[in-house]
């Protein structure tokens, strides 16, 4: 009995592995029309705004953490409750500060950038995957963040 218990712990703790390492971050272009029009049912994106970086912990419909060419964004959608609901955002010109947070090291926690605004309000963008490619993420939304400001 104690060899297939284990057997079984083996199996799981290896298919979490593989699983955790097929994630990869999405551009703008690997969303399809129905995702955007998804989001912006949402209200967090406009018709002349272009996501440039996306993620997922579950799938679309229910979260999703992006940046665009104007804005950071997340959102999350329980579909049992909508009381959890959470739709968050900020134009480049509101935010004060971008701080990245890697826990790619970690098995139970995504890596996320803190946003803080003007006005003092703070929200998470949450990335999952490999160290390149989260920090790819967080290096592209603070470069494009960056160069927001100056124009």
């Amino acid at each position: 009995m104690m060899k297939y218990i284990y057997r079984i712990a083996f199996l799981t703790i290896i298919s979490a592995t593989l699983l955790s390492c097929v994630h990869k971050t999405k551009t703008g272009n690997d969303l399809s029309t129905e995702d955007i029009n998804h989001i912006k049912s949402l209200g967090i994106l406009l018709n002349d705004e272009k996501i440039i970086r996306f993620d997922t912990q579950t799938d679309i419909k229910s979260s999703g953490n992006f940046f665009t060419d104007k804005r950071l964004a997340s959102y999350w959608i329980d579909k049992r409750d909508k009381s959890n609901n959470s739709f968050e955002s900020a134009f480049y010109e509101e935010i004060d500060s971008i701080k990245p947070h890697d826990l790619t090291r970690s098995l139970t926690y995504a890596s996320y950038i803190k946003v803080t605004t003007s006005n003092a309000k703070t929200f998470n963008i949450y990335v999952d995957g490999d160290s390149t490619q989260v920090w790819t993420f967080f290096n592209d939304a603070i470069d494009t963040w960056k160069s927001a400001k100056r124009n």
